[in-house]
C-alpha cells in the first residue's frame, strides 16, 4: 500500500510537468498568434518577446519541479531516516519534532533559492518586472525567517504535543487549524503586511469617491482606501479586499495607478467588490477548512496503519506525519483541476457584478487587456493546462463574457 502511494505521488509529479510541456510547445510554438481582440494593441514583436518570457518561465518551473520531485524521492527512502535519528538529541519527541522540521525548512530553503534567484534577478529583470534589490530580497527573507519562528514554531509545537498525547488528534488539530484561519484574517492585515509594504491612504479624491461608491453599495466598511507599495518588488498589479471586522483594508498596487485611468480601476476595484459581495472569501474559507479538516482525518487514519513505519522503516510520528502529507497531499492535488472549476465560475460571477454595478462592462475589458498585456501574460494557454492550473478563466474567456452585457 505504501508503495501504491508513492506510485501516485510520481505519477502526479509527472503529470504535472508533462502539462507544462504540453502548455509550453503549444502557447510559445511557430502555430500561437495574437488573439483577435488584441491585435490592435499587441505587435508582432511584442508577442514574441512575450512567448520568450513565458517559454522561460515555463521551463524553469519545470526544470524546478522534476529537480524537486528528484529530491523528494531520494528523502522519502534514504534521507528523512536518517534525519530522524540525527535529531534524537532528547528524550522529549517535541523538541526532536521541532528540530527535524526545522532542518527540513532549512533544506528547502537552500534547495530552492537558486530558482527563486534566478527569476527574481535573471528572468523578472530582464523583462522589466523585478524591481527588488537584493537588499530588500535579503531584508523580506529575513522577516519571513523572523516570522516563522515566532508564529509557526509555537504552532508547530502545539501540533506536536496533540499528536503525542492525544489518542484522536485530528479532532482537535482541526479545530486548531479552523482557529488559525480565522485568526489569520485577522493579523495578517492588521500586523504582518505592514511589515512588507507601506500603506498609505488613496489621495486621489475622485478617484476615492468612485470606489467608496462601489464599496457601499457592496456593503464593504473599511474605514481607508489604501494604496500599497508593490512597485518597490515588481511591477506586477492588482487591487484587492483583505481582513475581517475592524482590519478590513480596501488596497490598490501602486502599479495599478500608473498603469490604469480612474474608469479602469473602478471596474477591477467592481469585481473585488462582486467577490465580497458573493461573500466568495467565506466561501473559500469554508471549502478550505472543509478540504484541511478531511486532509487531517487521512493523515490520523493513515498514521494508524503502520504503513510508513513498515516499508520505509521511520519511527517517530513527526516522520511519519510528514510521510502522509507528502503522499495524501499528491493524491489530493489530482482533484485541484475540479477546485479551479470552481474558481473560474466564481471569477466570471465577480465579472459580472463589475459589469452591471458600473453599466459600462468595456471599462473591465480595458483594464484586463491593459493588465495581461503589462504582465506579459499567456495569451494562448492549452486548454488542458488551463483546467488543472487555471484559478481564473483565460483572458479570451473573461472578454467575450463580459461582451455580452453590452
Amino acid at each position: 500500500m505504501a508503495l501504491l502511494f508513492v506510485l501516485i505521488f510520481m505519477a502526479v509529479r509527472l503529470f504535472n510537468i508533462f502539462l507544462k510541456i504540453l502548455n509550453l510547445v503549444y502557447s510559445t510554438g511557430q502555430n500561437a498568434k495574437v488573439p483577435d481582440f488584441l491585435t490592435s494593441e499587441i505587435d508582432e514583436t511584442e508577442f514574441q518577446q512575450f512567448k520568450r518570457y513565458n517559454k522561460e518561465k515555463t521551463l524553469l518551473s519545470i526544470y524546478s519541479d522534476f529537480f524537486d520531485t528528484v529530491i523528494t524521492l531520494s528523502f522519502l527512502f534514504l534521507i528523512y531516516k536518517k534525519l530522524e535519528e540525527i535529531v534524537s538529541i532528547t528524550e522529549n519527541p517535541i523538541y526532536n519534532g521541532i528540530l527535524f522540521f526545522a532542518a527540513i525548512a532549512i533544506i528547502d530553503f537552500i534547495i530552492s533559492l537558486p530558482f527563486s534567484l534566478y527569476d527574481n534577478f535573471s528572468i523578472e529583470k530582464r523583462y522589466g518586472f523585478n524591481t527588488m534589490t537584493p537588499g530588500l530580497y535579503i531584508r523580506d527573507l529575513l522577516k519571513s525567517v523572523a516570522l516563522l519562528v515566532i508564529i509557526a514554531g509555537p504552532l508547530l509545537a502545539g501540533s506536536l504535543w496533540i499528536l503525542y498525547n492525544i489518542s484522536n488528534w485530528w479532532i482537535p488539530l482541526s479545530i486548531g487549524i479552523l482557529a488559525v484561519q480565522l485568526l489569520a484574517g485577522w493579523i495578517v492585515p492588521t500586523f504582518i503586511m505592514p511589515l512588507f509594504n507601506k500603506f498609505t491612504p488613496l489621495e486621489n479624491d475622485t478617484l476615492r469617491e468612485r470606489l467608496e461608491t462601489i464599496a457601499k453599495k457592496a456593503g464593504f466598511k473599511a474605514k481607508k482606501i489604501y494604496v500599497m507599495d508593490a512597485s518597490k518588488r515588481s511591477k506586477h498589479s492588482n487591487a484587492f479586499f483583505t481582513g475581517i471586522g475592524k482590519s478590513k483594508k480596501i488596497v490598490l498596487f501602486d502599479t495599478l495607478l500608473d498603469r490604469c485611468n480612474e474608469e479602469e480601476i473602478e471596474a477591477i476595484f467592481a469585481h473585488e467588490a462582486g467577490h465580497y459581495v458573493n461573500k466568495d472569501a467565506i466561501k473559500n474559507i469554508v471549502m478550505s477548512s472543509m478540504f484541511l479538516v478531511a486532509i487531517t482525518y487521512l493523515l490520523w487514519l493513515f498514521m494508524c496503519s503502520q504503513l510508513v513505519q513498515d516499508y520505509f522503516g521511520v519511527h517517530e510520528k513527526y516522520t511519519v506525519l510528514l510521510y502522509g502529507m507528502i503522499l495524501i497531499g499528491a493524491l489530493f492535488s489530482l482533484g485541484r483541476g475540479f477546485l479551479n472549476a470552481y474558481s473560474r465560475k466564481v471569477e466570471f460571477r465577480a465579472d459580472r457584478y463589475a459589469a452591471e454595478v458600473t453599466g459600462k462592462p468595456e471599462n473591465l475589458v480595458s483594464a484586463l487587456k491593459k493588465i495581461y498585456k503589462s504582465n506579459m501574460s499567456n495569451l494562448n494557454p492549452h486548454p488542458l493546462y488551463a483546467f488543472f492550473n487555471y484559478s481564473h478563466p483565460t483572458l479570451d474567456e473573461r472578454i467575450r463574457e463580459l461582451l455580452k452585457f453590452k
